[in-house]
């Protein structure tokens, strides 16, 4: 006769592994996001998730995770959907399915220092700076032995999905021009690099709560010598004009300088002139390039109400890069201003064009070489053991004197030519 106490024994112990076991799983379901709505597959969306959970370690070689019927009920998916992602990672040797069983991680942490590759990204590759950092960052990582991948993110979706297929690359570490405003799984990618403790350097600007050497132009100083040309030259009414662009650091470094530059000289630092976006009411750092040509109406026409609302007008406008300063040349020469003689018009970039305009432009030169070659030396320092905290380093700036700027006409004079 079976003893009704071992029987009620094991049903208790069964029941109580059972319930273990499904809290287990629903706290590793709850790890797993999809987007729906996204341009990317959902079962390429899985595989790339369940593969960070794998190699980041927060699941452990030979743990058992969630089954078919499980992820597709959490994720609101077919099963077809998560066979594919599994066969996937099946394929790559990350999890081994045992008949009965089920599905377990099988995969060991490997030694990210003998990887000999460095994912290299950039966000919209719209002038010869990005191209010349490329070249010298690439040349001095080839001379130390690394491979460079390169990829240029043309969308913002698209920056997260490139970090994580260079973590299926196991890049060695990571050079990153981000986007303005990076988006939450462009920071959840870049937690797994840290997680990985993969080192990274950030060019131009920083990403909130993202540890990594940081590497620039002196926007400041360049700002500032910059705005200390026009002073010299004998300008008092100084305007800084700029997209409406919010939380970029290059800018904020430039107004910074611009700002401090009138205040040293006792002179007042007026608001910046802040031109919107025609679709949205805030620009992204490369909407500028785009809009370039015939789409460009929407700033002159902008540019131009800013000048006639002011009084009395300023004698020099401070534009926060090239672009935008040929831009507003156009404007201006298209109501009746003559450049230098009326307004000068500066830039910041000293891009190719700035110099072969009908009106070679006065702007501050960055020295992208320098950049990039200082970039690739921070990482490759990372890379041979330094841990000391994020360093931080800005690249000089040159100012470039040219004919758009010259000495302010006297006020009587320049207001009698205006309405003429």
């Amino acid at each position: 006769m079976v003893n009704l106490a071992i029987v009620h024994t094991f049903m208790y112990i069964y029941w109580y592994f059972f319930c273990a076991l499904w809290a287990f799983m629903q706290e590793k379901l709850a790890k797993i996001r999809l987007d729906h709505n996204s341009y990317i597959s959902l079962h390429v969306q899985l595989h790339n998730q369940l593969r960070r959970l794998i190699v980041s370690s927060r699941w452990r070689d030979g743990e058992r995770i969630p089954t078919e019927s499980q992820l597709a009920r959490h994720l609101d998916i077919s099963r077809t959907t998560v066979r594919i992602a599994l066969q996937r990672l099946e394929v790559e040797g990350l999890i081994q399915r045992a008949a009965g069983r089920g599905t377990f991680v099988d995969w060991q942490p490997q030694d990210h220092s003998r990887s000999h590759s460095i994912g290299y990204i950039t966000h919209s590759f719209h002038n010869e700076i990005h191209t010349t950092m490329l070249s010298s960052a690439e040349t001095e990582l080839r001379s130390a032995g690394y491979q460079v991948i390169f990829s240029n993110a043309q969308e913002l979706a698209e920056e997260a999905a490139i970090l994580q297929q260079l973590l299926d690359e196991n890049v060695a570490g990571l050079i990153v021009w981000a986007s303005t405003a990076p988006t939450a799984a462009t920071h959840a990618a870049l937690t797994e690099y840290q997680a990985r403790r993969i080192p990274i350097v950030c060019v131009d600007r920083t990403i909130a709560g993202v540890r990594a050497d940081y590497v620039a132009s002196d926007n400041y100083g360049g700002s500032y010598a910059l705005i200390s040309h026009l002073i010299e030259l004998g300008h008092e009414r100084i305007v800084q004009l700029m997209p409406n662009i919010a939380g970029l650091k290059p800018v904020e470094e430039r107004h910074r300088g611009y700002v401090d530059a009138l205040r040293a000289r006792g002179l007042s630092a007026p608001p910046p002139w802040k031109i919107d976006h025609p679709d949205r009411p805030e620009f992204h750092e490369t909407d500028i390039y785009s809009l370039v040509g015939e789409k460009s109406q929407h700033i002159v026409d902008q540019i131009v109400d800013l000048m006639n609302a002011v009084h009395p007008k300023p004698s020099a406008i401070a534009c926060i890069n090239d672009i935008l300063a040929i831009i507003t040349i156009s404007a201006l020469k298209a109501i009746g201003y003559r450049i230098p003689q009326d307004v000068s018009v500066v830039g910041f970039d000293d891009i190719s064009l700035a110099s072969h305009i009908s009106v070679p432009m006065s702007t501050v030169s960055q020295n992208a070489y320098k950049m990039g070659r200082a970039a690739s030396k921070l990482l490759l320092s990372r890379l041979q053991g330094d841990d000391a905290p994020p360093r931080c380093c800005a690249v000089p700036t040159r100012l470039r004197i040219r004919a758009s700027a010259a000495a302010p006409a006297p006020a009587e004079k320049f207001e009698k030519v205006m309405q003429i």
